[in-house]
């Protein structure tokens, strides 16, 4: 099962969005998810900010504690709900606090989620000890690598190979593929973004 957790930061085109199983709206990125063409089959989060009329109330799913952004909670549901493939929309391009609290929300989630975010221009894959990961690009494509932790990184495919320790700085900033598949694993948890051709 894929569902898609929509966010009310700034959408990139989602026309070309494949096809997903479940539609989750993160408070009010319910409503942004209507304004883009799509009916979320639930929606979870303190409900502080998403315009109740537009949704049926079965449908509202209020987790009122503060301890966790509602993106965190809405990660929490899929996983008790065994829905581990999740792609993210609206994550950034408002507020750079609720941005950086994403970042903390993805990095943070439990590691049998398969965890992509739609960025404008690019894809955002969440790599993590459980799931070395393996792409398939045309030679040139752009892919960076964040780490918001020491940990150890091994890459192959990338004009710049990485091959050790790998924390929070920019190193891995504007790599590029020089094959048409690529590989990238971690004993902790690495954002890789790849940018469209």
């Amino acid at each position: 099962m894929v569902t898609l957790l929509c966010l009310p930061g700034k959408w990139p085109d989602s026309s070309g969005l494949p096809k997903f199983d479940f539609v989750i709206g993160v408070d009010s990125g319910a409503d942004v998810a209507i304004e883009n063409g799509m009916n979320p089959n639930l929606i979870i989060g303190d409900l502080d900010s998403v315009n109740r009329d537009n949704h049926p109330t079965e449908r509202l799913l209020e987790k009122s504690e503060q301890d966790y952004n509602d993106l965190a909670k809405a990660l929490q549901y899929c996983l008790e709900k065994s829905m581990t493939s999740i792609w993210i929309i609206g994550f950034s391009g408002k507020r750079s606090d609720h941005e950086l609290g994403n970042y903390a929300a993805v990095h943070n989630a439990n590691h049998d989620l398969d965890i992509r975010v739609i960025l404008d221009g690019m894809i955002m894959h969440r790599v993590v000890s459980e799931n070395d990961f393996h792409g398939l690009a045309p030679i040139g494509t752009l892919v960076s690598i964040f780490s918001f932790e020491e940990t150890r990184v091994q890459t192959s495919g990338l004009k710049w190979d990485i091959n050790g320790i790998h924390g929070f700085s920019s190193r891995g900033v504007s790599n590029q593929s020089i094959a048409p598949t690529f590989s990238i694993s971690t004993d902790g948890c690495v954002f890789v973004l790849i940018h469209e051709s």
